[in-house]
Formats: structure tokens, C-alpha cells, sequence
């Protein structure tokens, strides 16, 4: 081990002149976008392999029941309390709503993430979402992520500035490695954390977030996750793309006043039992009706933006076929609200995972329930599986309130260019809805600030094993 020893000795000396200052902080980059990239791989196939080992026990398993979709119902409890388990039992930390945690340790300038936290993130995650969570996995890889980038930046000497740069690197090379996005990964880092760049330090981001990008499409293949396969065969007029845009900004405000509101539940339970528990309960109450809200939801999305739309209510206690229009409609429209209510329970009563991916389901069965209404109420046929399509960048935009990181997601992860331009206007007009509806909301009073926390921050301690619970969103 001692070459290992010297060959890092030999590149700090080499990146401590001030000629290669610059290459060496590229070449970290492209590392940590590596290091990211596989790291998402990882959770990709962790979440996978729980599953199929989930779903294995429920046919296997000793059962008191007829069928085995009953499990459903405590799937996602079982998969809260594992995760519960890790973070205060393994880890010794919490990691419940990750990109917060990133967050803080940027605001409180602190940028020694644990090493753990390179790995702990997506096992947790991995337990959360293959158990049946109804999340996604961009917080959780994100974290990782910024935990290889402050290891390697610690390792190798750099200050303080570039520590932080460095974590913001490998959280945005996360999100490119999880989406296959690298333009994505970029606007992570730069709308979403809100950090403040030069120009070296984006062009390291870049090319972090296209090495995280070529190293998952290295491991899982060069598919598309949402591959659009209908081309310009559809079309929208621009009317309808912005009453669509109003439409997922009502529909943002109401997902974050459900999600806003369960947080605060969660959080003030005494006993932190009751919110895991009830959490859980509510989620697989939630799958048992919706079995299409299983995981991610990626194959469901692909469905809704490709024409078929009969499937999504296929296999739950609630299923409609599309021919009963007027039914149909009713439990399209409680689906909606009930996601909003089953990804909360799912990643902020104890477990691990992310709300990206979440809200691009949303806006898919959103822009299906706008072309459906249309149609039923008005006469009017619109491309169902376009208007889900667009209104996925206006679901992204409205909730996450980061309308130009949603343009380009959805551009690249359906690989539908084209339709840039009305997934824009329909990303923008959702959020400007939602910006306008919360500039006119009261503010809430200020808080008193704590003299422990630098600059005055009331987000709890990144590493707290002590709550696992948290009412950041």
C-alpha cells in the first residue's frame, strides 16, 4: 500500500503548483463524476434486487391471506423500519431528506462529510424504495455523491473554497449518474443547492456530470428511462400547453401543501414510532389501492407518455378500465392527490429517498388528467400522452421550483428535443403560478437564531441520529 501512499503525495505536490491547479481540479472532477456514476449504478441495482426480494417473500412467505397483493400493505412499513433501523443502528446518522443535509453543511460551512456517507445513503435508500417507498433515489445519490467529492478534496489538501466546490461537483454529478442527465446534474448544483460558481469550477461540474452520465450509461446500457417513441407524429397548441402550465401549478401548490403538512405531522410526534409506523401504514394503504406507485414509477411514466394510459389503474383494489370514462376520471384524480400524500410518508417519516422522480409521476398523471378532462368536459382531443409528457416539466417546476433544471430533464431523459419549447412555457407558467401564489402568502415569523449553528441556521445538524424526522422540504 505504501505506492498508493506515494502516488497521492506525488499528485498533491504536482496540483499544488500554480500551472496545474486547474488540470488537477479537472481531473478530480472527471474521478468523482466516475465515482458518481457507479455509485448510481449501485443504487439502481440495490433498489432492484430488494425489490425482487421483496416480492419473493410475498409469494413465498407463510400466509394468512388469499392473495399476495395484501403484502402491499405493510411492504412499505417493513422497508420505513429497516430503514430506521440502518441510520440509528449502522450509521449512526440521519439521512432522511438528503439534499437538506447537503444544504446545511454548505450553509454552516462545514464540508467534512463523513466517508460512511458515500455508501450508507444508497444502501438505506436502496431498502427504502425496493421495499415499495414511493420516492425516487436523486437525494440519496446526491449525498453520496458530495461525500466522494469531500473526501477526495480532503485527501488531497484542498482548501476550503474548493472543498465546497468539490461537494457540489459530486452532488451534481449524482443527479446526472441517477437520471442519466448531465445538463440536469449541472442546473442541480447550480438552481436547486444554489451555489455559486467561477468558471473553472462549472467547467469541472460539466464534466463531472457527463462522466457520471458515460459511466451509468457504461453499466446499464444506453436505453432511455422515459423514452418518448412517438416523435413529432403529436402537437399542441400553445393555448393548450399554458392552461396545462396553470393546471400543474394548482395541482404544485396543493402537492406542497399535502407535503408541507404531513412534514409538520410527522415531526411533532413524541414518539418517533408513531410517525414510522403511521407513515409506513399510510404508504401501503396508498400501494394497495395504486399498485402502479410502487418504487420509482418509471415503467408507469413510460406508459402515460407513450399512449397508455388504460394501464395505470391496472392490478390496484381501486381498477377502472378507460372505457368507464366518468369512473375512470374520479380515481385518475384521487391517484394524483394520493401520491402527493404517499411519497411524504415515504421519505419523511423515517425513510430514504428523494423527490424528484415523484413529482415527474405526478405530472405525467396530471397531463393524462388534463387531456382526459378535456376531452370528457369539452369535446376537445388532445395527445393524452403529450400533454403527460409536458406537464412532467410543469409538475418538476411547480413543486421542486426549479423550472430550468426541469426543461432540460425532461428533454434528456425522454430524448424528445423537440418538444423543448412548450415543455418551457408549460415549466415556466407552473412556476411563475406558484412563485405568485407565495409571494402573496403571508410570511411566517422569523425565528430566533441559534448562536450554536454558523450563520445563524435553524436546520437541525446534518448528523443527527437522534431524529430521523425533519420538516425541511
Amino acid at each position: 500500500m505504501n505506492w498508493i501512499k506515494d502516488l497521492s503525495e506525488r499528485l498533491k505536490e504536482w496540483g499544488a503548483r500554480k500551472e496545474n491547479i486547474n488540470p488537477f481540479i479537472l481531473g478530480m472532477a472527471c474521478v468523482v463524476g466516475c465515482c458518481a456514476g457507479f455509485g448510481a449504478f449501485l443504487l439502481k441495482r440495490a433498489i432492484h434486487y430488494v425489490a425482487v426480494f421483496a416480492h419473493w417473500m410475498m409469494h413465498k412467505a407463510p400466509m394468512t391471506w388469499d392473495h399476495a397483493e395484501w403484502w402491499l400493505l405493510v411492504l412499505p412499513l417493513a422497508g420505513i423500519l429497516l430503514a430506521v433501523a440502518y441510520q440509528k443502528w449502522i450509521s449512526k446518522a440521519n439521512m432522511v431528506h438528503s439534499t437538506e443535509h447537503i444544504k446545511a453543511y454548505l450553509a454552516q460551512k462545514n464540508y467534512d462529510i463523513p466517508t460512511r456517507m458515500t455508501i450508507d445513503p444508497i444502501a438505506a435508500c436502496g431498502i427504502t424504495l425496493g421495499f415499495g417507498g414511493s420516492a425516487g433515489a436523486e437525494g440519496p445519490i446526491a449525498y453520496a455523491g458530495a461525500a466522494v467529492g469531500s473526501k477526495l478534496g480532503r485527501v488531497f489538501g484542498f482548501d476550503t473554497n474548493m472543498l465546497r466546490v468539490m461537494i457540489g461537483i459530486g452532488a451534481g454529478a449524482g443527479i446526472a449518474g441517477i437520471f442519466k442527465s448531465p445538463i440536469a446534474g449541472v442546473l442541480f448544483t447550480l438552481e436547486v443547492l444554489r451555489m455559486n460558481m467561477a468558471a473553472i469550477p462549472v467547467t469541472a461540474l460539466i464534466l463531472a456530470s457527463v462522466c457520471a452520465s458515460v459511466t451509468c450509461y457504461a453499466f446499464t446500457g444506453t436505453h432511455l428511462y422515459l423514452p418518448y417513441n412517438l416523435g413529432e407524429t403529436e402537437s399542441l397548441g400553445m393555448h393548450w400547453v399554458v392552461l396545462l402550465g396553470i393546471f400543474c401549478g394548482i395541482y404544485s401548490l396543493l402537492y406542497n401543501w399535502i407535503t408541507a403538512s404531513m412534514q409538520r405531522f410527522f415531526k411533532g410526534r413524541k414518539r418517533q414510532w408513531v410517525a414510522w409506523v403511521s407513515g409506513g401504514l399510510i404508504a401501503g394503504g396508498i400501494l394497495f389501492l395504486f399498485p402502479s406507485m410502487y418504487g420509482e414509477g418509471y415503467p408507469e411514466m413510460t406508459k402515460l407518455i407513450n399512449g397508455n394510459q388504460g394501464d395505470i389503474l391496472n392490478g390496484g383494489l381501486l381498477a377502472v378500465p378507460l372505457s368507464d370514462t366518468a369512473r375512470f376520471l374520479w380515481v385518475l384524480a384521487l391517484l394524483l392527490v394520493l401520491k402527493a400524500l404517499a411519497t411524504v410518508c415515504s421519505n419523511s417519516a423515517g425513510g430514504v429517498a428523494g423527490s424528484f422522480a415523484p413529482t415527474l409521476f405526478a405530472g405525467a398523471v396530471a397531463g393524462t388528467l388534463f387531456a382526459l378532462l378535456a376531452h370528457h368536459w369539452l369535446g376537445v382531443e388532445l395527445p393524452a400522452s403529450l400533454c403527460a409528457m409536458i406537464a412532467m416539466g410543469g409538475a418538476f417546476a411547480g413543486i421542486v421550483k426549479a423550472p430550468v433544471m426541469s426543461i432540460f430533464l425532461i428533454s434528456e431523459m425522454t430524448g424528445a428535443t423537440e418538444y423543448i419549447l412548450p415543455i418551457g412555457v408549460c415549466a415556466i407558467v407552473s412556476f411563475a403560478l406558484v412563485r405568485g401564489v407565495g409571494a402573496l402568502t403571508p410570511p411566517k415569523a422569523p425565528q430566533k437564531p441559534n448562536p450554536q449553528q454558523p450563520n445563524n441556521q435553524t436546520t437541525k445538524q446534518p448528523n443527527n441520529p437522534n431524529n430521523l424526522t425533519t420538516n425541511d422540504h
